[in-house]
Formats: C-alpha cells, sequence, structure tokens
C-alpha cells in the first residue's frame, strides 16, 4: 500500500484530489500508520464496515449508560431473605 506523510498533505491538501485509491497516511518521524485514506468511489463496497465502526464508537462512547459503574443490588436483598 502507498503511504503518503501527514505533513505532505498538510502542506498540499490537494494531493488527495488526485489519489484515486486506498493509502496510509504516515508520521514519517515516527513511522507510525495514522490512519487511511479510502477514496469516495469505494464507499458502497465498506458501507457495512463503516457502519460496524460507527457502532462500535457509539457503544464505547455510551458505554457507562449501558454497564453503569455503580450498580443497586436494593431489589435482590428482599429477594435472597424469602429463599
Amino acid at each position: 500500500m502507498v503511504q503518503i506523510g501527514i505533513a505532505n498533505i498538510a502542506k498540499n491538501p490537494a494531493i488527495l484530489d488526485n489519489i484515486d485509491y486506498a493509502i496510509e497516511i504516515v508520521n514519517k518521524k515516527t513511522k507510525e500508520i495514522k490512519g487511511l485514506f479510502i477514496p469516495i468511489a469505494y464507499k458502497e463496497m465498506i458501507q457495512d464496515t463503516l457502519d460496524e465502526i460507527a457502532y462500535r464508537q457509539f457503544l464505547k462512547k455510551n458505554s457507562s449508560l449501558i454497564y453503569p459503574i455503580d450498580e443497586d443490588d436494593t431489589l435482590l436483598d428482599g429477594l435472597d431473605d424469602e429463599y
């Protein structure tokens, strides 16, 4: 896969207009891959994956609502006494 540095994109953002294939965006100093650029022409091919990513981001963002940290066990206390 072709790699382009973050600095190259910052200096010349129009470079992305001319790319019609997927590329990796890399921090050239640390050699760390920071992202992927996929042209919009391929969106239909990866739509299911994009939806899954959005769903997982939603779950992560709202995890405290789904799995509360402080659980209230008062209902269980009353049930245990009967048995």
